[in-house]
């Protein structure tokens, strides 16, 4: 369990919240191309130990030869385009595939000297790998004073997850895998969460995994199942809730938005999926990734964000040139803040956007310790 911040680093959360306030609400509109990125995802291999419903990753073949190394990993990240970086996750794929995961680590450390917080996405299904490379990735983020967080992708219970992974005994594989990062937190080397992207065959299962969560006091996030490009979903239209039979689907968010359980921030970001699900609105909630942020492929090409298209790799030109390329930042203006970005449902609330978002986490952080019912009385 999270345990309860001293007053001094209250302080400093607000100190920083007002920072990024002012940062972005005042000065970034005001300038002609976006400031250096602070958060990026590296997508470290394509390669997958799961056969999930919902991503066609996995049936991508010969790419292992195409995923960059730490050496030239090393070369990408020397660029000044990352010299701003601090927030870095990493994802698959199945990240834990890569021999060389830890090497890869030490060098987004060593590299991108500002990193606050490192974090790990994986399927939990390697367990022996995790065990012995985590502990190694921990020592290297705190040498660099960076807090290390893995979470676990956890889409159902039982069978349900057996048939969504498509892989016997996945949820008992990764109970033991909870249990490996249990004593790790309990050792201080990191923090964890799990999380669940909601489709038609686990959407039944939701609350009794929810619970289950709440019960071994780990947080969950929710997320919605959506086609995305980058993991091959073409022809995968049934593994996702479609848009006819989306009631289920918007009363357990709505049910997630009202649980006093949940945290103030996290039942916001449900609210705001139930109201862009309603058609009531399109996408108000800061998003990282439009406020300085870059997804970086496993074969070095480059993307503003997990919608965006292709805008160059970096194994040829300058990752700093190819970001700030004036075609590209037309496409950014355009295509992605203009459209997609308006239908993008929330899937993180990080500080850095809870910061730009300052007033409304204040008012929401209001709403859920005071319901109406409550401030009514």
């Amino acid at each position: 369990m999270s345990r309860r911040r001293t007053p001094r680093e209250v302080i400093s959360l607000a100190a920083e919240a007002a920072s990024v306030w002012f940062d972005h609400n005042l000065v970034q509109p005001l300038r002609s191309e976006p400031g250096l990125p602070r958060a990026m995802h590296f997508i470290s291999t394509h390669r997958c130990n799961a056969r999930c419903v919902m991503c066609g990753i996995w049936k991508e073949t010969g790419t292992r030869a195409e995923e960059l190394s730490p050496e030239v990993l090393s070369g990408v990240l020397a660029d000044r385009l990352f010299s701003a970086m601090e927030f870095v996750g990493i994802s698959g794929g199945e990240p834990f595939l890569r021999d060389d995961l830890s090497d890869l680590c030490g060098v987004f450390l060593e590299k991108c000297t500002r990193i606050k917080r490192f974090s790990l996405t994986t399927n939990g299904l390697l367990t022996g790998r995790m065990s012995t490379a985590l502990p190694e990735i921990g020592e290297r983020a705190r040498g660099a004073g960076a807090l290390l967080d893995v979470s676990v992708s956890v889409h159902g219970m039982g069978e349900m997850l057996d048939g969504i992974y498509g892989v016997a005994n996945a949820f008992a594989k990764i109970e033991r895998t909870i249990e490996v990062l249990e004593e790790l937190r309990a050792e201080g080397q990191l923090s964890f969460s799990l999380n669940c992207v909601l489709l038609s065959e686990n959407l039944a299962g939701a609350e009794e995994l929810k619970n289950w969560a709440a019960g071994r006091g780990i947080p969950l996030s929710f997320v919605i199942g959506e086609h995305r490009s980058r993991f091959r979903t073409e022809g995968l239209d049934e593994a996702f809730v479609a848009p006819d039979g989306q009631e289920p689907l918007i009363d357990f968010l709505r049910s997630l938005s009202e649980d006093r359980s949940q945290s103030a921030v996290s039942a916001g970001k449900y609210r705001e999926i139930v109201a862009m699900l309603d058609g009531r609105k399109t996408r108000s909630l800061s998003c990282y990734y439009a406020m300085g942020g870059l997804l970086l492929g496993h074969d070095g090409r480059l993307y503003y964000c997990s919608h965006s298209k292709e805008i160059g790799r970096c194994l040829g030109r300058s990752p700093r040139e190819i970001y700030y390329d004036p075609k590209n930042l037309a496409y950014r203006r355009s295509d992605l803040f203009q459209i997609e970005c308006l239908h993008c449902p929330p899937y993180t609330r990080t500080r850095w956007e809870l910061g730009k978002d300052l007033p409304r986490t204040l008012a929401e952080i209001v709403r859920h310790r005071f319901p109406r019912s409550d401030r009514s009385s």
